[in-house]
């Protein structure tokens, strides 16, 4: 008797499990050191240059990726050159503290998925970051660098510039 009941209580949480999945897609998110930070609006623009520009900003935070040229596939170092860059931004009582891995300062990469795991019209990929700030004097209480780490950006929408206007053909 008590292998039956103990193989029915089995059986009854095996099928009570459910599995409670949330799709957050697209997304930009990224541990802030230890706290988790995810964008409440995104957006990623290609410029005609072929320069990629990702954005992730929720209620008082920005985070942007800045690729020259890109191609997918590609990993671009950060805190090399002015080329690649991420930045990051907090307003605090109308004070904006900027934070960046622009030439020479900061480090950290960009990897962009590879073309076959693209979905077309959409960007993805992994980031790091070691910010610091850009002005000295503007630096948040106790965060004196700013670390982002495991960020994930998935199935971004891409926006190309529009195609100038066109003379009327007579």
């Amino acid at each position: 008797m008590k292998k039956y009941f103990l193989l029915a209580l089995m059986a009854v949480s095996l099928v009570s499990c459910e599995e409670e999945l949330s799709t957050n897609t697209p997304t930009l998110e990224v541990m802030n050191g230890y706290t988790f930070w995810r964008a409440n609006n995104l957006a990623a623009n290609v410029n005609s240059d072929g320069d990629l520009v990702i954005v992730g900003v929720n209620e008082s935070e920005n985070v942007t990726l800045f690729i020259d040229n890109y191609e997918f596939g590609g990993e671009y170092t950060l805190g090399v050159s002015n080329l690649n860059v991420a930045t990051y931004s907090k307003t605090i009582d109308d004070k904006m503290y900027l934070y960046s891995t622009s030439s020479s300062t900061g480090k950290g990469y960009i990897k962009l998925d590879p073309v076959e795991k693209q979905v077309p019209g959409t960007i993805s990929g992994t980031f790091m970051a070691e910010m610091v700030p850009v002005d000295e004097a503007m630096v948040l209480p106790e965060m004196p660098i700013v670390n982002l780490n495991k960020g994930v950006f998935f199935r971004i929408p891409l926006s190309y510039p529009s195609a100038p206007p066109q003379a009327p053909k007579q």
